[in-house]
């Protein structure tokens, strides 16, 4: 992240903004987790007139990044209208270099940078059913019963060495990838290719919750051309 030498009245106005936000609604469905979400257009309305109101404005460009030509980049600034700033980027790899993808993946890294930098947090799934508002919330995988990871002979001989996620980790693995709408092969092919895995059953406990959430986010792998 970078600032203005002085943030002084910037963050003054921050503070009294993010005292008349509200959190931000999730109107939006997700059809592969079956889930409510806050789009970028729900974000805003939640910060749009309380940042105005401040005298604070947020400016979003995409970048071109000449190390990383195939990643998304958005840069996000925050200012103020004394002049101070502040300024932070977001970068990811869309599954797929189409339009589509780069679009979306667009859009996802606004919202995500948008609510990161004026602080907004969406509204609790809880309260929106609460006041008749959300759906049901959705089913979460649960975690494994009993997380013990499996220990390999290599580990029995040595405990400093790297220990495998247990079998409940394993198929709750195979649970969020089929609700996210993977094909084992996709699964199969992200493993070997990022993370140099052949087997699931040979995953890092410290590699696990990595591996999760990037499987719960993507709606599939594009694998590598043979």
């Amino acid at each position: 992240m970078n600032q203005s030498e002085s943030i002084a009245k910037l963050s003054e106005a921050l503070a009294k903004a993010q005292g008349v936000m509200a959190g931000a609604s999730k109107d939006s469905s997700n059809p592969f987790f079956k889930s409510k979400y806050a789009d970028l257009s729900a974000v805003w309305d939640a910060c749009r007139k309380p940042l105005s109101d401040n005298g604070l404005g947020v400016v979003q460009t995409s970048e071109f990044l000449p190390d990383h030509p195939d990643m998304v980049c958005i840069e996000t600034i925050l200012c103020h209208a004394s002049g101070e700033w502040i300024r932070g980027r977001l970068a990811v790899k869309p599954v797929k270099a189409d339009p589509q993808s780069v679009g979306s993946c667009i859009t996802y890294l606004r919202r995500y940078s948008l609510q990161s930098m004026v602080g907004i947090a969406p509204e609790d799934d809880d309260g929106n059913a609460a006041s008749g508002q959300g759906e049901a919330k959705k089913k979460r995988i649960p975690d494994p019963v009993s997380p013990e990871p499996v220990s390999t002979d290599a580990e029995k001989d040595d405990p400093g060495e790297i220990r495998l996620i247990s079998e409940p980790q394993r198929k709750r693995l195979f649970a969020i990838a089929k609700q996210a709408g993977w094909p084992t092969e996709d699964l199969k092919a992200y493993l070997e290719e990022k993370h140099g895995i052949s087997s699931s059953k040979e995953i890092p406990v410290g590699l696990y919750e990595t591996i999760t959430t990037w499987v719960e986010n993507h709606t599939g792998y594009e694998r590598a051309a043979a």
